[in-house]
């Protein structure tokens, strides 16, 4: 902290010294006029006492040279663009949507556009792009995109597209596009899916993606989450041939079939919708505190709602009091062996004997990856480590047999990337996992087992949500918040397994 600041300074030192010649000069006025006001009753009581007064002007003066995310070193990541979602979309007979997605794009970066950046993930799930491990792929079809009336041109490569602009879009400026398209889902496809009678709507819209120093929008990678969103506000109206359960992050209400409707939400990272056969599920509701909790489990099978319901409330109780209050109105889990997290709602393991560590994981998800965001190409350890490591200490708490069973055994299978902060595309496919899901929570663990116990965890935990909450943050942000937290001596134990050395 001591180098940053001295370099700040340096970078400064012109205007610095400047300054403070005027703030003494200043002062020194400052210190006249009050002598003389102070004898004047009229107006002693509206004045700020001298010191405070002073340091008011002082800091306000200084705002000029101080960038604020020098002046706070724990401040979040700019995305440098923010969406308002404002999506229609119908279902057909032959299972096919029509979707037309008219987006707001705002620019809050310093650079002017040429162009917009969306994750359009459908695309990079088609015959043509998709993982080798699915048989069936998405069909899509981009039929126009255009703004005020005319068209855009674009480049789609993959699940990056390109908004290509005839003006430049200046810092704090917006432009409404307008996004038409079909979509088919893929049978039982990656997150991405229709099973029977029910279609699973994950990252199925042009996704607006970070921007800084240009479009920070990678290829899909399979093995991971490889896209990074903003959080946004949504508006979706829907139109179904028939009517089905709506499970989505939105607050969607009682369970009830339904044929249409409007979804709605604000602070959200990336949308997700879920239609389903109302003949397919055994369905349960509750509530803890202020979120609204429903569960969704296959009626093929055992109905173990009462027992999912019990652990899904159990552990967002424990989670709300030991690290922080959730803003959800309402939290969905879907059994459908997705084993996904997404904003307001999961998907989980169906195996009524073998759902607890799933559940449990994805709900801590709602805190890490959704209150406090991560780019989940390039820092995937800050979600999901986290998050294993969360849940593994949950289990220690209630009195779960081996609660670290699951990273100590997934560390096993494979080798472990030495430094964990690699990029996706950096790490074989079985490295990332045991790498992510299993060294990296182990040793947080050992740290905090010798350093406090968890108590000092769960408090360390609360007060990172605190920081950063509906912020991002990458691995240099958590590193600088963590030796805040814990003092300098924590570097080292940090060092040997981050890279803090990246441009």
């Amino acid at each position: 902290m001591l180098k940053f600041i001295s370099n700040s300074l340096c970078r400064n030192k012109k205007r610095f010294i400047l300054l403070l010649i005027g703030i003494t000069i200043f002062s020194g006025v400052l210190i006249y006029l009050f002598g003389i006001k102070q004898g004047n009753t009229d107006v002693t009581g509206d004045l700020l006492p001298q010191k405070e007064q002073s340091s008011t002007i002082i800091e306000e003066l200084t705002e000029e040279i101080i960038p604020l995310d020098e002046k706070n070193s724990a401040s979040g990541i700019s995305p440098g663009a923010i969406a308002v979602y404002n999506i229609d979309l119908a279902l057909d007979e032959q299972d096919v949507f029509q979707i037309s997605a008219e987006i707001d794009v705002t620019n809050e970066s310093q650079d002017s556009w040429t162009d917009i950046g969306f994750y359009f993930i459908p695309n990079a799930l088609t015959d043509a792009n998709k993982p080798d491990f699915m048989e069936d792929g998405a069909e899509t079809a981009i039929s126009g995109i255009t703004s005020d009336g005319e068209e855009i041109p674009f480049e789609l490569v993959d699940n990056r597209l390109l908004l290509k602009l005839d003006a430049e879009l200046k810092p704090d400026e917006m432009k409404k596009v307008k996004i038409d398209y079909t979509l088919k889902l893929p049978e039982n496809g990656n997150r991405l899916s229709q099973v029977d009678d029910n279609y699973y709507l994950a990252q199925w819209y042009p996704m607006l993606g970070h921007y800084s120093d240009g479009w920070n929008i990678e290829n899909y990678d399979s093995k991971g989450e490889s896209y990074h969103t903003s959080y946004g506000s949504y508006e979706i109206d829907y139109q179904l041939p028939t009517e089905y359960l709506v499970a989505s992050s939105a607050t969607d209400g009682e369970i009830a079939p339904t044929a249409s409707g409007t979804l709605a939400g604000d602070n959200i990272k990336d949308f997700y919708l879920a239609l389903m056969d109302p003949d397919d599920w055994h369905t349960a509701a509750s509530s803890v505190t202020n979120t609204a909790l429903r569960v969704y489990i296959p009626s093929a099978g055992m109905d173990f709602t009462a027992d999912m319901m019990a652990v899904t409330e159990d552990a967002f109780a424990f989670f709300e009091e030991r690290i922080a209050d959730h803003p959800a109105e309402e939290l969905d889990v879907i059994a459908n062996d997705g084993g996904m997290e997404y904003p307001n709602i999961i998907e989980v393991n169906s195996n009524p004997d073998d759902f607890e560590h799933t559940l449990i994981h994805e709900i801590a998800h709602q805190w890490f990856y959704y209150l406090v965001a991560n780019d989940p190409y390039t820092d995937s350890w800050l979600d999901e480590s986290i998050t294993e490591w969360v849940a593994s200490m949950y289990m220690v708490e209630e009195g779960y047999q081996d609660p670290f069973a699951f990273a100590a055994r997934i560390a096993q299978t494979r080798p472990t990337a030495h430094l964990i902060n690699l990029p996706l595309n950096e790490f074989e496919k079985g490295d990332y996992y045991s790498t992510i899901y299993g060294k990296t929570p182990l040793l947080l663990q050992e740290y905090f087992e010798a350093n406090g116990g968890s108590d000092a965890a769960f408090d360390f935990l609360s007060a990172y949500v605190e920081q950063f909450r509906f912020d991002y943050v990458d691995t240099e942000k958590f590193a600088e918040f963590f030796v805040e937290q814990h003092g300098e001596d924590s570097r080292e134990f940090l060092n040997s397994w981050l890279d803090l050395e990246k441009e």
